[in-house]
This record gives structure tokens, C-alpha cells and sequence, in this order.
């Protein structure tokens, strides 16, 4: 099985890196990711660095490319939480960037002596290159990048639209807990070893991520403010649903709001806060998402 080192990774999403690995579409495939435990030097600016890019056989612009999360396995036994003045939403009230390590083991993070809560691994990081200039791996956009959504995670499938051949894929910025909003600036950030497996969906126009669970469907938003990514997240998981379950704008809409979770992945991004919208799978046909 093919592996790319964790010190094979760069700060931005850009179609001029060379790739670090070559991949056949259904090829299992490993990563090792980086986090502030790696590049202390980081901090307290915090861009984590994605390993990658990856070349995957066959993707070509106006494609769709799904990046299925085989496993996700925690490599470090402790994580960094972060806060920054002016950044997250207590910004304001934090004069000075602060760190806490916490250890983590199978089952629980260990906030403390006395705290702990279920460990629940995820990918902050999954994104492909967009066209024309680098983007800083800790935005995020149509390509993907810093979505920060808890549900990215071992077993979940994200589907990112293709902009330049090859897709250059890049991953990283895994977190053994996270809330949504992450609303500190900073989940559980650790080390990990991620197995991925790729696949290129040629007949699949997308404008933005949307990412499928066991249970739900989820399009994917962003924006200056969360009107913005929330109108992103349900236009596009309207159009989902008129094209996948033949329901006109109107009957959507109505599904939407009866059966659909709006939830915030992330608030603290300076560049684009994230949203998604979550259906349940079982309103779907089995035959509509690839």
C-alpha cells in the first residue's frame, strides 16, 4: 500500500505543486498528517499543513471527485487546543494565545482530572487545487479545504468538484473531538493515519462539497457569514433533491424544512464560515448517490 509522510504536506491548495503521490482510481492508499504537536512553530497562527497533493488517475475538471474515508486512526495518544486573541468567537475576550495539551486513549479525550468526553476522530482538512492562484489550506471554498465538519470521519464519503486534471487532492488537520462551530478557534488537534480510496464520478456536477454518511446526505456551504453559507447549503441540497426524488422547488423547500437539519460546521474562519445541510439517506434511493 502506498504511504505519503506526514512531512510531505504544504500550507496551501495550489495546481502548481508537483504531486506527492499517484493514485489509481479504487486504490486504498495511506496518509500521515501533521498538527501543531508537529510544527509548533506554527503557532500561534495555526495553519496546520495538508499531506498531499495526490494525483488520482483519470479525474478531469467537471467531474466530481469521492474521497472515501476508509479509516482514520489517531497516531499521537495527545492532542493541542488552541486559543487566539482576536480569533473564534471569544476572541475578544482572550488577551494572549494559549495551549492546552490533553491525552486521548481508544475511547475518551482527558480534558482534565476530573473531565473527559468520547473521542470522536475526524478530517478538517479534505480539498483538491482550484483554478489560478494558491489558496491557504485553512480556508475554505467550492473546492473543499477547511470545512471542519464532525462528520467527516471513518466510514464517510466526501465528493469535491474537479478543477484541475488529476484533482490534487490534499488532507490533513485531523482532530481526535470536535463541537460544531468550533467555536474556540481550535478542536483536539493531533497526529493520524488516514486510509483513503478515491474515485472519479464523471457524470456528477457539483459547485460546492457535499459529504454522505451511513445515514444522511450533507451539501456543503460557505461564506463571509452564515447567510451566505446557508444559502449556498440549502439552494444546493433543493437542487439535490428536485433532480434525485422528482419533487418541484416549492415541495423541496417543504422537505427541507420538515426533514433536514441545518447545522454549523465551523464560525471561527476568517476567510468563509461553514454550514451543511443533512438529510436522511432513507428519503433517498439507494441508487441516487454514487
Amino acid at each position: 500500500m502506498k504511504v505519503l509522510e506526514k512531512d510531505m504536506s504544504n500550507i496551501n491548495y495550489d495546481a502548481a505543486i508537483p504531486p506527492a503521490l499517484m493514485v489509481a482510481q479504487g486504490e486504498i492508499f495511506q496518509l500521515k498528517t501533521p498538527s501543531i504537536l508537529t510544527h509548533p512553530e506554527l503557532f500561534p497562527e495555526t495553519t496546520v499543513p495538508v499531506t498531499g497533493p495526490i494525483y488520482v488517475e483519470g479525474a478531469k475538471p467537471d467531474s466530481a471527485l469521492k474521497v472515501d474515508i476508509v479509516k482514520v486512526e489517531l497516531t499521537a495518544g495527545k492532542g493541542a487546543i488552541a486559543v487566539i486573541p482576536g480569533k473564534g468567537a471569544f476572541g475578544e475576550q482572550v488577551s494572549e494565545a494559549m495551549s492546552k495539551v490533553v491525552t486521548y486513549d481508544d475511547k475518551y479525550v482527558y480534558f482534565n482530572d476530573r473531565i473527559k468526553f468520547p473521542l470522536r476522530p475526524m478530517v478538517g482538512k479534505v480539498g483538491v487545487a482550484p483554478i489560478g492562484k494558491a489558496i491557504n489550506c485553512h480556508a475554505t471554498g467550492p473546492y473543499g479545504g477547511n470545512m471542519d465538519i464532525t462528520d467527516i470521519t471513518e466510514g464517510s464519503s466526501v465528493y469535491l468538484p474537479i478543477f484541475v486534471e488529476g484533482a490534487l487532492l490534499a488532507c490533513g488537520d485531523t482532530h481526535a473531538a470536535m463541537g460544531d462551530g468550533e467555536s474556540c478557534f481550535s478542536a483536539v488537534e493531533t497526529e493520524s493515519l488516514l486510509t483513503l480510496r478515491c474515485q472519479v464520478i464523471h457524470d456528477m456536477k457539483l459547485t460546492h462539497p457535499m459529504v454522505v454518511t451511513a445515514d444522511e446526505v450533507m451539501t456543503v456551504g460557505d461564506g463571509r457569514n452564515l447567510e451566505e453559507a446557508c444559502k449556498i447549503a440549502l439552494d444546493n441540497m433543493a437542487t439535490l433533491i428536485t433532480k434525485k426524488l422528482g419533487l418541484d422547488f416549492i415541495d423541496a423547500t417543504m422537505l427541507i424544512s420538515v426533514a433536514a437539519d441545518l447545522r454549523v460546521n465551523q464560525i471561527v474562519n476568517t476567510v468563509a464560515v461553514g454550514v451543511r445541510v443533512a438529510l436522511p439517506l432513507s428519503l433517498v434511493p439507494t441508487d441516487c448517490i454514487p
